[in-house]
């Protein structure tokens, strides 16, 4: 399973981007490209693997490979998440040409014609095949004989599409084998000796219950008792190896988010009421919503319950108005709704279907009379519980006769999905009254004028600050402007305080030329925020300096000093006391209880691990004290019973958890291994 999840993990994004990602709108004339490279081949990496450069050309080349095959795939989408996509998969195709594939080979892996031959044409099919839409029978199920039309039909197209599409599939088929046999040779690995399936059974079947207090030490550090710089520097010595960091940058940001000023509302409410008075008589409502609505018709029928959060549309549909409502006002928004339908009909409805191409049109309606006459066969597929909300989702409007037909068994041609679908309605819950709207929505939007007036602001900071910390920090003060600190910013960072894609002021931050004290001007953000930012720390990349983690370190000595002293404080009084009781009453606490605890269990979430270790080994009815995490435990064992209800299967779980987490960790420490500088923010 560790395998299989493996293959899941690294395919999934791959896969998802042949079904449903999309070609960049825009794409660079290699020739241009190659010049800029050139030109500024200082600042042209995009990473380093294993010591090797990967160069903005290298990378782009990958990149624009996968672009083209979503294309071949005729998919057509173009977001940011799908370009995002797209672009982990050609650095994880280049990450694997680079680092994995060499590393696999070098442990002895290899993947021979035959075993490629099975993992295509014969008994186990590799999982990138089987989830590949083109190579799907009509149960869904990968088909070895639509596979095989395929590669033979290669020859004929003189596009040549189909190559590289075969090309693709199947350097993804060795690549996924290989880490397959990589996974299994990592997993293979982890050995459990009979020493220790022996002591973890021992530990497993021995439990004990544990009455104890616990006196916290405070998580606040004493500012009155002060750690010494030599106390500090010997942490960090001891503790160097933790102390790994990114490379980051600390900021302070004045941010003005533009928002509609009160003109912008009245104007906007103006333009409303003139439409809302032409849609109270208009007789295509469809049409109407189309060319003056803000949002889309939409063809869903609403409960009276789904309405209960806009008064004014209850009113309408409970018959209190009539013709149209009245004006739901929110906080940037104007709306109202007429009714275009009234129907009763289930909320969901639980179905099962078979598929069929559309040139099949003949097999779906056999079957569909088959099940007419003798009910559900084999045949077909369950679905579940099907709700307006996952038709609409699914883009199966097609679907929508279902709710309010009687018949068991439907024949649907769908458009969108490409497919003759036979559907059987097994169940569906209580018919209730709904309504289609008709609804006329209108956004506020801020004017020209107000995002002038929101430009000036955050202009009128940055000339002020010219550029110097000093300035802007006195400037924010005497002006009381709402400046927000942000600590440990990332190259890859994409989010600052509201704004979701804030990657041109990121990309400031991280600019060569941008020194610490250093003041941005106007940095605009999906062309709603002005930022303004000043850059207060810079952190290189590596181990973190004394001085950058000493307060840190402080702080936790801090905690720790309080606690040797609460140890200490109450060592004497544990080796004289006979209850643990009266030692709650005298400390002013109560004492706590836990049963059955064994030092094998990975479930002991409510017991701190250094009780239950000290536990473990302390004599039955003597009275113990521990230092943990959170303060100081004084505690007693008592009923410590030895059983058999840890056996060795759960010894072997133990060993297979083990086994996973080696397996999870591998292209992690791979990737460590190689020293693999990932730099693509800087471009993207």
């Amino acid at each position: 399973m560790a395998v299989l999840e493996k293959i899941r993990v690294k395919f999934g994004i791959l896969i998802s981007i042949l079904i449903a990602v999309a070609l960049l709108s825009f794409i660079l004339d290699p020739q241009t490209l190659s010049s800029a490279s050139r030109m500024f081949s200082s600042d042209n990496q995009v990473g380093k693997m294993d010591g090797k450069t990967v160069s903005y050309q290298d990378f782009y080349e990958e990149y624009d490979k996968y672009t083209k095959l979503a294309e071949l795939l005729g998919q057509g989408a173009n977001s940011e998440e799908a370009q995002s996509q797209l672009r982990d998969a050609a650095w994880q195709s280049i990450f694997d040409r680079e680092v994995f594939i060499p590393q696999a080979e070098k442990a002895g892996l290899a993947v021979s014609d035959a075993e490629m031959y099975d993992l295509t044409q014969g008994t186990q099919i590799s999982p990138v095949l089987a989830q590949q839409r083109a190579f799907l029978n009509e149960n869904g199920t990968f088909s070895r004989e639509a596979f095989v039309n395929f590669v033979q039909a290669i020859d004929a197209d003189e596009t040549g599409a189909s190559a590289q599409y075969y090309d693709f599939l199947e350097d993804e088929v060795y690549r996924s084998q290989l880490y397959t046999k990589y996974g299994s040779l990592i997993a293979g690995s982890a050995v459990q000796s009979d020493v220790e399936k022996s002591r973890l059974i021992e530990e497993g079947n021995t439990t004990a219950d544990i009455d104890y207090i616990l006196v916290s030490s405070g998580f606040v550090p004493d500012t009155s008792k002060k750690v010494s710089g030599e106390e500090i520097k010997k942490y960090y010595n001891e503790h160097k190896h933790l102390l790994k960091q990114p490379a980051s940058r600390d900021i302070e940001y004045v941010m003005w988010e533009v928002v509609p000023s009160a003109e912008d509302v009245s104007a906007s409410r103006e333009e409303f009421d003139a439409l809302y008075e032409e849609f109270k008589t208009a007789e295509n409502l469809r049409n109407f919503v189309t060319l003056n609505s803000d949002s889309k018709f939409n063809s869903y029928y609403f409960s009276l319950a789904q309405l209960e959060g806009i008064p004014e549309f209850v009113d309408l549909v409970e018959g209190k108005v009539s013709g149209v409502s009245q004006v739901h006002v929110e906080e940037n928004s104007f709306m109202a709704a007429r009714i275009v339908d009234t129907k009763v009909m289930p909320d969901s409805l639980h179905l099962f279907y078979a598929v069929y191409p559309l040139n099949e049109a003949a097999k779906a309606d056999s079957l569909a009379n088959v099940a007419r006459k003798y009910g559900m066969t084999s045949d077909f597929q369950e679905i579940g519980w099907f709700t307006q909300e996952a038709m609409q989702q699914t883009r199966l409007e097609e679907f929508a006769p279902l709710f309010t037909s009687g018949d068991k068994v439907s024949v649907i041609k769908s458009t969108n999905a490409q497919a003759n679908f036979v559907v059987y309605v097994s169940e569906k819950t209580k018919p209730v009254k709904k309504y289609q709207l008709a609804t006329l929505l209108k956004n506020v939007l801020a004017s020209d004028a107000t995002y002038r007036d929101f430009q000036m602001k955050a202009a009128s900071l940055a000339d002020a600050s010219n550029g110097d910390y000093e300035k802007f920090s006195q400037i924010v003060s005497e002006e009381n402007l709402p400046v927000i600190p942000m600590a440990g910013v990332l190259e890859n960072t994409r989010r600052v305080g509201q704004a979701e894609n804030a990657r041109e002021l990121v990309r400031w931050i991280f600019e060569k030329k941008t020194k610490v004290g250093n003041v941005s001007d106007v940095i605009t953000v999906d062309n709603k925020y002005y930022f303004v930012a000043a850059v207060t720390a810079i952190h290189k990349e590596g181990t973190s300096s004394v001085s950058e983690v000493s307060q840190q370190i402080a702080s936790i000595l801090s905690v720790q000093n309080q606690l040797d002293e609460k140890f200490k404080e109450l060592s004497p009084k544990v080796a004289q006391a006979t209850s643990l009781e009266t030692l709650a009453e005298e400390l002013g606490t109560t004492v706590s209880h836990a049963n059955g605890v064994s030092f094998a269990s990975q479930t002991q979430t409510a017991v701190e691990p250094a009780l239950v270790g000290a536990a473990s080994s302390s004599e039955e009815g003597k009275i113990g004290i521990v230092k943990g995490q959170i303060g100081v435990y004084i505690y007693k064992v008592s009923n410590r019973q030895k059983g058999s209800f840890y056996s060795e299967s759960d010894a072997a779980t133990a060993a297979k958890r083990s086994a996973q987490y080696q397996s999870s960790i591998a292209t992690r420490v791979i990737t460590d291994k190689a020293d693999v500088k990932d730099h693509r923010a800087r471009f993207f």
